[in-house]
């Protein structure tokens, strides 16, 4: 009897997961205001998605279901699940050195302390690469990565760079190298596959046929749900963990040059500084910020603290707030969209 009934509540526990509290549930009203925002700056898809129900999906100005487009840097965020993935097998530790595969940084002081941590929270303190890796038919943007000059100490600044992720590629490509498995096979069997995302054709390459891991995925919207989904849930799809849950432990915290970014994810957590602002994230990017800056900001004073956010230029966006089950997509097409101004729509108090 006692084992029939912890089987009912296994399968009861997936529904009981799609049952979102009536006092977390985001208000039609609320949604409506922030799909006419989307709208207004482009909008191309939304769904959003509460206690893995769908509570929301529309498309407009030539999005579809089944549209792919170029999620642009939501694909760091695959990338770093990849890592997740490697760390639980025990192919990598995210706080060893990256010279431990990419052995031509061994005699290379500075660069030879850089630890793969270093390379997903962008504070590597290498230059940022964008010129060359982004070139027009670059040959190898891995070789260009592996030989990025150091400009900072490591861990003292945040400089977002392709160059950090494109070495992240090349790391893992080392990596399994025994096992013979390429890094976007890896990302594809380990992660993508298990939770029924499986990325268009058309994936960024340079000549060479290396994917780019810092903006080369093309994904659908229900895609990108599966991938907030999957993140939400600390690496479970239902009940069964691809990736284990402890893998996540410090993903989501920032870090003393950006508390604003964790590892790939950026963060909502410095909404608790009194004098925190919103800021345009895309906006931000590049400006060379100081962590004084970075910890007075937030991405919305409206949104809870624990909201996390997967963005893309051109207004590609994935949110996630585990506190109220939440999962949120929006596509756009370039136009200009503010994160603050989504979200203040999306959680609005009447």
């Amino acid at each position: 009897m006692k084992r029939l009934a912890s089987l009912l509540l296994l399968l009861v526990a997936p529904l009981r997961a799609m049952e979102p509290a009536s006092a977390l549930r985001v208000a039609d009203a609320n949604i409506s205001s922030a799909e006419s925002y989307s709208r207004k700056c482009g909008g191309l898809a939304l769904i959003v998605m509460q206690g893995g129900r769908t509570m929301r999906e529309s498309y407009a100005h030539g999005g579809a279901a089944d549209r792919p487009i170029h999620v642009m840097s939501l694909t760091k965020n695959l990338a770093a699940l990849a890592m997740l993935s490697a760390s639980a097998e025990g192919l990598l530790r995210l706080d060893e050195p990256v010279s431990k595969t990419i052995t031509e940084w061994r005699g290379q002081p500075g660069k030879r302390d850089i630890t793969i941590r270093q390379l997903l929270t962008q504070t590597s303190g290498l230059a940022t690469g964008y010129e060359t890796i982004y070139a027009r038919n670059v040959r190898d943007k891995n070789k260009i990565a592996v030989a990025l000059p150091l400009v900072a100490q490591p861990g003292s600044c945040f400089r977002y760079a392709p160059g950090n992720y494109e070495l992240i590629e090349e790391s893992l490509r080392r990596k399994p190298a025994a096992r013979h498995i390429d890094p976007l096979v890896y990302l594809d069997s380990r992660v993508l596959s298990p939770m029924g995302v499986h990325p268009a054709s058309g994936w960024r390459r340079d000549r060479a046929g290396n994917p780019f891991f810092s903006a080369g995925a093309r994904l659908t919207a229900r895609d990108v749900a599966k991938v907030g989904e999957f993140v939400r849930n600390r690496g479970r799809v239902w009940l069964l963990p691809v990736v284990p849950p402890g893998a996540f432990d410090g993903v989501f915290d920032g870090t003393q040059a950006n508390p604003m970014y964790g590892v790939s994810f950026w963060l909502n957590s410095t909404v608790a500084r009194a004098d925190a602002r919103p800021i345009s994230i895309e906006g931000t990017i590049g400006a060379g910020r100081s962590a004084e800056e970075w910890g007075r900001s937030c991405a919305s004073s409206a949104a809870p603290p624990d909201l996390i956010a997967m963005v893309g230029s051109g207004g590609e966006r994935c949110y996630i707030v585990p506190s109220r089950k939440l999962v949120v997509v929006r596509f756009g097409d370039g136009s200009a969209f503010s994160d603050a101004e989504f979200l203040r729509r999306l959680f609005a108090r009447g």
